[in-house]
């Protein structure tokens, strides 16, 4: 499997190098992006070189899952509100990484049938 980002690349769009410890969550994290990217993305697109946008897409989308405390659904900074589940939903693509892949996938569309029926013969064609 490609996988469309490197840890570097994280660590370039975070500002900050990735300590030694991080390394092998985060190298995961661009493991199940990429897959995510790949299965939405089932468009037209060379597959032996992937569009410059998806080591964007994946980037932002490892460095919204680790901002993201395991558990913590929801947070709220005014009257501080913070609600918890069993597992937060992160492993997903966002809407906006859905957004920026669009033109990758190939979307949706119907086609018009009809029956054909013979003349009957002895009948002039038009």
């Amino acid at each position: 499997m490609t996988v469309y980002a490197s840890v570097e690349d994280v660590a370039a769009r975070l500002g900050r190098p990735v300590p030694d410890d991080e390394k092998p969550r985060v190298s995961a994290l661009l493991e199940d992006v990429s897959a995510l990217i790949s299965e939405h993305c089932n468009g037209s697109w060379d597959r032996s070189a992937p569009p410059a946008s998806f080591k964007a897409v994946a980037c932002a989308e490892v460095i919204r899952w680790l901002a993201v405390t395991p558990g913590v659904v929801m947070e709220r900074t005014g009257e501080l509100e913070i609600q918890f589940q069993a597992g937060a939903a992160t492993s997903g693509l966002s809407e906006a990484a859905k957004s920026g892949l669009r033109r990758y996938r190939r979307g949706l569309s119907s086609i018009r049938l009809t029956t054909w029926e013979e003349p009957p013969s002895g009948t002039p064609s038009p």
